[in-house]
Order: C-alpha cells, then sequence, then structure tokens
C-alpha cells in the first residue's frame, strides 16, 4: 500500500468516528419533544390512571378528558390524555380540582405544556373548571 493511500484512509477512518459520535450525541442528547401548548376545550373526565411503582409512569398521575382532539394541539399521540406529577402544592391542587369535577361530573378545561410523556400523553399545568 502506498503512504498517501494509508494517510487517506486514516483521515476517512477519523471522519467516520467523528460523524457517528456527533450522530450519537444527537441522538442521546436531545431534549424532550415540545410542540404548542394551550387549552383545550371543555369536557368530561374519564379515566384516572396511577401506575404501580415498578413502570415508568409511576412519579405520573395520568387522566383522560373528553376533549376534542384539535383542541391539544400539543402533537402527542393521545388527544385526550394529560398527566403530572403530584408533588408541588400546585399539583395538588390541580388534583383537587380533578377529583372534585370527576365526583360532581362537571367539565374541565386542561392548559398542556406541549410536553410528551413517553407513553404520548401530554403535559398539563393548569385546570378550569367553567
Amino acid at each position: 500500500m502506498k503512504p498517501r493511500a494509508l494517510a487517506s484512509d486514516r483521515k476517512n477512518s477519523v471522519f467516520c468516528w467523528l460523524f457517528a459520535a456527533s450522530a450519537l450525541c444527537v441522538v442521546c442528547c436531545a431534549p424532550p419533544a415540545f410542540a404548542a401548548s394551550g387549552w383545550t376545550d371543555a369536557g368530561t373526565i374519564g379515566e384516572f390512571n396511577q401506575q404501580p411503582s415498578t413502570t415508568p409512569g409511576s412519579e405520573m398521575f395520568f387522566f383522560t378528558v373528553s376533549v376534542t382532539p384539535a383542541s391539544n394541539a400539543s402533537g402527542c399521540s393521545v388527544t385526550t390524555g394529560f398527566y403530572f406529577p403530584i408533588t408541588t402544592d400546585l399539583q395538588k391542587r390541580l388534583f383537587a380540582m380533578l377529583l372534585s369535577a370527576k365526583t360532581s361530573g362537571q367539565p374541565v378545561r386542561v392548559y398542556y405544556t406541549g410536553v410528551c410523556h413517553l407513553w404520548g400523553y401530554a403535559e398539563a399545568q393548569g385546570m378550569m373548571i367553567p
């Protein structure tokens, strides 16, 4: 093999390694998917879902609301599904509002952030009982 060809092969090998490392960084270090945020239309609460401690959703409270898919522009795959952790005072108030609306049958509007959970539910950060 000629010395010039060997140098060219090394250059190509280094370039391939740098390209692969850059691609891996882009894929693995990407932030969560964000889309639009806003308020849904009013809908009745469907399912409440608290997963057991052995699942990826164990820290989150999931629920569904019968909103029209067009009113949830979050881009998440479950257009009627929302979630939030119940750790802050705000989230505890949201949970209390959900329970109240569920037991009384009142409709709710949900403020979604545009962050999608692994399971396709939109993150909720606000609640309104019209």
